[in-house]
């Protein structure tokens, strides 16, 4: 395995333990209106932003 590969699994991982750890409800403040949901939800779609914008930048 490549080394870009093992840091990728690695913060997966990390990723994975943070959403495990974080239960609870919170709201988020966009522009127009907020949004309450379970914070691991909201910490997952903050993580699928930040890939998307991974992938458009490579």
């Amino acid at each position: 395995m490549s080394k870009r590969m093992l840091w990728a699994l690695l913060l997966i991982g990390l990723t994975v333990l943070v959403l495990i750890f974080n239960t609870g409800r919170d709201t988020v403040n966009l522009v127009l209106f907020d949004v309450r949901s379970v914070k691991a939800v909201i910490y997952l779609a903050f993580t699928g932003v930040g890939v998307v914008i991974g992938v458009l930048m490579r």
